[in-house]
């Protein structure tokens, strides 16, 4: 690809033909060049599509790491109005880490435009990001310098679901993409970026890595060649995770987002590698906000699991029960944090990253808290003697008008066979029947 790039009504179309099925897409727009050339890309692929382009978003987080980030993020919106785009900004607000700070605040970006998402109701949409081929490059050097698995190898994926977020998938149109050639189109174009000033500063591996890149190119490591090998890789983990598909299908059983079973003997039975990508992905839906297990602590626990009679461990938020039979993984009680919500008429709120509220207009306003003890034992001394054991059952949403106990998210039908749910509010497990990647 050439370094003065002007791509033509056919180029620009091929880049974003995979995303035309999404009827909203939401732009991640920082103002930078790689951001900012994807939504004037977005705005020409739209333009030519007429009536039938999807509704677009520009969302720009502001994580408040320096001063003058709010200037930036008006001077986005601006820019996306003009465009004729709707323009939403999006702050991580309260303290910031003293270490690891990139880390956390991608994520804490995708965690954002996430519920950005889900909260707005937009439905089945694709968050896009500006990824380029040397990010591409410079994402799989990393992870290969800390040792990681096929999963790791293999990148970023042009495409993704964005879990916990239901409906929900991260689109990276622009990896194929030179940021020289994206920048030569903006100058070509006349338009104008901001330049990070982190994107100079050496403390960051990223960067680090980008003033390698003639030692890389020596070595026969350019980005062609890395990211045609991270390609190569996706199709082995393609393999792994049908694989794990099928033991999902098989073993696995979400119980309405109560808790989760396992069947011990299909388990055992596995690959390892299966073994651990399927414990992975049920940490992963019922550890709710809490921060995500390692994978060395994931492997140790599979072993233990196949080695061991009796389990009883907690790991990335959940508690994981395990004999020869079964193995049951709850939500982590005394790690869950679990304040209560308000929810007026025609709102809807993500619970724990695990479940979602719903309430119809024609609703009563609600309040969505933890089911407390006292309700539970009530309950089983009625009619709903099949509630799961307190435990997992005091980290699901109970969903209160006034007095009166409208729903409990997590409950089977059969549990819920005689606790009389109002039309209009619904408390929905997000994984249900969840059998793809996590």
């Amino acid at each position: 690809m050439s370094e003065c790039w002007t791509p033509n009504t056919d180029e620009i179309a091929a880049l974003f033909q995979p995303l035309i099925a999404f009827p909203r897409l939401i732009l991640a727009v920082s103002g930078g060049s790689d951001s900012v050339a994807l939504m004037h890309l977005v705005a020409r692929w739209t333009a030519s599509l007429g009536s039938s382009a999807p509704n677009i978003v520009v969302a720009t987080v502001d994580h408040g790491l320096r001063a003058g980030s709010r200037d930036e993020a008006e001077a986005v919106a601006a820019a996306a109005r003009a465009l004729g785009f709707e323009h939403r900004v999006l702050t991580w607000s309260g303290p910031k880490p003293a270490r690891g700070l990139q880390a956390e605040a991608r994520r804490m970006r995708y965690r954002l435009l996430g519920e950005y998402a889900v909260t707005a109701g937009v439905g089945r949409c694709a968050v896009l990001t500006a990824h380029t081929r040397e990010d591409q490059a410079e994402t799989l050097l990393m992870r290969l310098a800390r040792g990681s698995g096929p999963d790791g190898l293999q990148a970023m994926r042009p495409e993704r679901p964005l879990t916990p977020f239901p409906n929900v998938v991260l689109a990276r149109p622009l990896l194929g993409v030179s940021r020289k050639a994206l920048r030569s189109f903006l100058g070509a174009s006349g338009i104008a970026w901001f330049e990070d000033p982190s994107n100079a500063d050496r403390r960051f591996e990223r960067i680090r890595l980008r003033d390698a890149d003639a030692v890389l190119a020596n070595l026969g490591l350019t980005p062609e060649m890395v990211t045609l090998a991270a390609a190569r890789q996706r199709r082995a983990v393609d393999a792994l995770e049908a694989a794990t598909d099928a033991l999902q299908a098989a073993a696995f059983h979400s119980h309405a987002g109560a808790y989760a079973s396992c069947d011990g003997a299909l388990f055992a039975d596995a690959p390892e590698e299966i073994r651990v990508r399927l414990i992975a992905r049920i940490l992963a839906m019922f550890g709710g906000a809490s921060p995500p297990a390692q994978l060395a602590e994931i492997e140790r626990l599979v072993r233990a699991l196949t080695t061991q009679t009796s389990v009883q461990v907690t790991l990335g938020g959940c508690e994981v029960r395990a004999c020869r039979r079964e193995i049951r993984v709850f939500r982590e009680r005394g790690r869950a944090d679990l304040p209560p919500i308000r929810l007026e008429p025609g709102e809807q709120a993500t619970w724990d990253r695990r479940f979602v509220i719903r309430l119809a207009t024609s609703s009563p306003p609600v309040m969505v808290q933890p089911l407390d003890r006292a309700s539970l034992v009530r309950l089983r001394q009625t009619s709903l003697r099949t509630l799961p054991p307190y435990r997992a059952a005091a980290t699901l949403p109970a969903v209160w008008s006034g007095e009166d106990l409208l729903v409990i998210g997590g409950l089977t039908p059969r549990m819920a066979a005689d606790l009389v749910s109002p039309p209009g509010v619904e408390a929905s497990f997000i994984f249900a029947g969840h059998l793809g990647r996590s």
